[in-house]
């Protein structure tokens, strides 16, 4: 009778270790399905913590506002408004608005640390001045042979109708070196002039002291003007760089301003 007892006593325990076992593996087979689905959650939110950080991305916009005095736009469909601007003289007899005679004299300075003698062939230009060119302009090409509708079509290529020239507002600034001036002087502004050392070094530091290839290669149907490698427009270090990283023109750089409602 004692056997039998033990032997059901001893049966008793097997099946309780068999039913502690069996509940041993269920739960832990819960655990796994517990953190495949926690898994398959963090990987099903990594594109919206992406989608986030593309968002925050568009803070990197430089701090600016359409009203500010560097970035007003003047091109053939905004004319110049202030006419009359404060201007300064330069060493070289050229005029540039006050602000940026600094960041104009830290260029030429930074260039000839490099190396390069920089030439101005053009600053500031009142709208009268800007009337004088235009007529210079024409009257070479007709010149040249070109009929006076031809002639016009050319000159307006390269250059804006007066009051709608930023040359009025005293940010920009027409250069290249004193060799290629020099040796290029019956055909000074030509495309040919990118292709030099100073062009490129130009358009690769120009940005630092605030700025930018106004009318790039390539982007001719935003700013209505052909590829000018010499004429640079100061519009800020920030902005400079933000544009030029970004291979935005003035255009460009001033809807998305507009886009984020400044």
């Amino acid at each position: 009778m004692k056997n039998k007892k033990l032997t059901i006593l001893i049966l008793l325990l097997i099946i309780s270790v068999i039913i502690f076992c069996i509940g041993v593996l269920v739960y832990n087979n819960q655990q796994d399905e517990n953190q495949d689905t926690i898994q398959k959650s963090d990987i099903a939110t990594k594109p919206s913590q992406t989608a986030k950080k593309s968002s925050s991305d568009e803070l990197d916009l430089p701090e600016g506002h359409l009203a500010d005095w560097n970035l007003v736009l003047v091109n053939k469909t905004h004319p110049v408004v202030n006419t009359s601007p404060n201007l300064v003289t330069l060493a070289n007899g050229f005029q540039v608005l006050e602000q940026i005679q600094s960041p104009v004299e830290s260029l030429v300075s930074a260039a000839q640390a490099d190396g390069i003698e920089l030439q101005f062939v053009s600053a500031y230009r009142s709208v009268e001045d800007q009337q004088a060119v235009v007529a210079s302009v024409i009257n070479q090409n007709i010149a040249s042979g070109m009929s006076e509708a031809e002639a016009k079509t050319t000159a307006m290529s390269v250059l804006t109708e007066p009051g709608y020239s930023e040359h009025h507002t005293g940010l920009a600034i027409d250069l290249v070196d004193t060799t290629y001036y020099q040796t290029n002087a019956d055909n000074l502004l030509n495309e040919a002039y990118a292709e030099t050392a100073s062009a490129k070094w130009l358009a690769s530091n120009a940005p630092k002291y605030g700025f930018i290839l106004r009318y790039p290669k390539g982007k001719e149907a935003e700013t209505g003007i052909d590829f000018e490698p010499w004429h640079f427009r100061y519009v800020g270090v920030e902005h400079a760089i933000y544009m030029t990283q970004n291979k935005l023109t003035l255009e460009a750089y001033i809807n998305q301003l507009k886009e984020a409602g400044r």
